[in-house]
């Protein structure tokens, strides 16, 4: 049989929960608040200067991805000729 006491355990059990979802939505909405402020204090690019990283980022990519490729050509021709002279 059930004591009456099962019945106050899990008032105060769901109480707690309650409490505890009251406290991660207040965590959150401070988390929110929070951010918004921050990024009200962050210094924007310019338009002018966005163009300019993003010219800079496409230049530096593009030049990686020819030097990659020179690598990756010289490489496989050393290695072609490696395996060729063995055979």
């Amino acid at each position: 049989m059930a004591s009456s006491n099962d019945g106050t355990e899990k008032g105060a059990r769901a109480k707690d929960a309650q409490k505890q979802k009251g406290a991660l939505a207040k965590k959150l909405k401070k988390n929110v608040t929070d951010i918004r402020l921050e990024l009200k204090r962050v210094t924007w690019p310019t338009w002018r200067e966005l163009i300019n990283y993003t010219a800079t980022v496409l230049f530096v990519c593009a030049i990686m991805g020819v030097l990659i490729y020179a690598l990756d050509l010289g490489l496989s021709r050393v290695l072609f000729l490696t395996l060729q002279i063995g055979t």
